[in-house]
């Protein structure tokens, strides 16, 4: 079979990306089904000729970017395991931002009530974020096949990209929620370390989500936490995150009142 694309008009680099890409777009948009039903060199092959008019061939791929279509599956879902740009971390910033603006941090009074105003805005956005979102019951599929394929090299390559991905995940965070410490006056408890607050605070999130995704719906607590009183509505992971919040940090004295 000869190879249908121009010779010179990609590069084997350039089409493994375009491939790539294609593929990881079926399983943001689709999930994942079976590799084998949904993540075919023909589906991507077809998707890819009717977006930009080139077609792609087994005779364009097989022993020159991949030995097989399995091969071709395992690299798909290591850039996904390896994914930093994960939409919905944005978005739960942005509703933590929008929340800093319209609150006061000027004495130690408005700010212990800004703090708890923060882990409810920016824990019940995240919350509904990730109930929303299409990568992360994705990545939650990758890491079962990674600790399931019979398949050592999969497993390997699979699990060294999560690892790579949750480091970035991790990062993003640390300097995220690092940030936010000298806004409320707050240092963190001599006995704990950022990572130990970091990794608490990720790990009870994901936990959140798998029970969310599992009951298929957010879960809410009524408070009185509002002016006067007022009843808020809180997601269980915002009440949680207030907890870790109060366990790990401490006012700094260096803070002028």
């Amino acid at each position: 079979m000869q190879d249908t694309m121009p010779k010179g008009r990609r590069t084997r680099d350039e089409l493994r990306t375009m491939l790539l890409d294609e593929g990881s777009d079926i399983l943001y948009t689709e999930g994942i089904v079976t590799l084998s039903s949904n993540l075919t060199f023909k589906r991507v092959f077809d998707r890819l000729e009717e977006r930009t008019g080139e077609r792609v061939t087994n005779a364009s791929v097989i022993r020159r970017i991949w030995a097989n279509q399995v091969d071709f599956q395992t690299d798909v879902l290591v850039a996904i395991a390896h994914d930093e740009h994960r939409p919905e971390l944005a978005d739960g910033v942005d509703a933590v931002l929008g929340a800093v603006a319209r609150l006061d941090f000027s004495t130690p009074e408005s700010r212990e009530y800004s703090l708890g105003e923060i882990c409810r805005v920016g824990g019940s956005a995240h919350s509904v974020i990730l109930a929303e979102s299409t990568s992360f019951p994705l990545w939650l599929s990758v890491i079962a096949m990674a600790f399931t394929t019979p398949d050592s090299g999969q497993e390997k390559r699979m699990k060294g990209a999560l690892t790579d991905g949750y480091h970035a995940v991790y990062q993003f965070w640390s300097g995220t929620l690092a940030s936010l410490f000298p806004l409320f006056g707050l240092r963190l408890r001599r006995t704990y370390t950022l990572h130990q607050f970091v990794k608490s605070v990720t790990a009870y999130s994901e936990g959140c989500s798998l029970s969310q995704r599992t009951v298929g719906a957010v879960e809410w607590v009524s408070r009185p936490t509002g002016p006067d009183g007022e009843v808020q509505e809180w997601s269980l992971f915002a009440v949680g995150l207030e907890a870790l919040v109060h366990q790990f940090l401490e006012p700094d004295p260096d803070v002028s009142p």
